[in-house]
């Protein structure tokens, strides 16, 4: 999986699809963007929100050391015969995320709060789904609510409704390079040989 790439990715998956409702439209859909992207490239409608990445620290706390063998590389190559590939388990990272949301709606503001904190940023409970670049796995990362913020201002004359939520998505980056081993064990005999010293009353495994 790509670093940080995947996490985006994901992120924008869980956010899409929210659908509020008002006197004029009932099925309203939220828009979703990375960061604040020029008026050109979209035409500015509310309700939306907007994904941007603040910062990146190792997880030192939940960080192993040694060696990871699979047959997939970590399913970005499709498994072949019996080969496996060897490379150092990954570094542990924490993403921060601030997810912000914009709407001119008062029902629109709270039905997206609500959707948000309850079926996405769920405390300390919430999940990020990150499949594999093959699409063969899923891998669950912690999506943890850090803050939440209400920044409600005038725009133009206008209320807005703005609400910042920081979240830390757990991640990991691979190694650079990987080294192919050989096949994979398919059997493994243990004690072939029966040894003779095995204590009284006792049997060999």
């Amino acid at each position: 999986m790509s670093f940080i790439l995947s996490e985006d990715l994901a992120l924008k998956n869980i956010l899409t699809g929210i659908v509020v409702a008002d006197d004029k439209n009932a099925t309203r859909s939220v828009g979703v963007w990375f960061a604040n992207p020029d008026l050109e490239s979209r035409a500015q409608s509310y309700p939306y929100i907007t994904i941007e990445l603040l910062d990146f620290d190792p997880a030192t706390y939940r960080q192993h050391s040694g060696l990871f063998q699979d047959n997939d590389l970590q399913g970005t190559i499709a498994p072949s015969g019996n080969r496996t590939y060897t490379y150092e388990i990954p570094i542990a990272w924490d993403l921060t995320y601030q997810i912000t949301t914009y709407s001119r709606h008062p029902r629109h503001d709270r039905a997206i709060i609500a959707h948000l904190l309850n079926k996405v940023f769920i405390s300390k409970r919430g999940y990020l789904a990150v499949p594999n670049d093959l699409g063969t796995e899923t891998s669950y990362r912690h999506l943890i609510l850090e803050e939440f913020t209400k920044r409600d201002t005038i725009e133009d004359n206008r209320r807005l409704y703005r609400n910042v939520f920081t979240v830390t998505v757990s991640s990991e980056g691979t190694t650079a390079t990987y080294t192919t081993t050989g096949n994979t064990v398919s059997t493994v005999k243990i004690n072939k040989a029966t040894t003779a010293d095995i204590p009284p009353g006792q049997l060999p495994i």
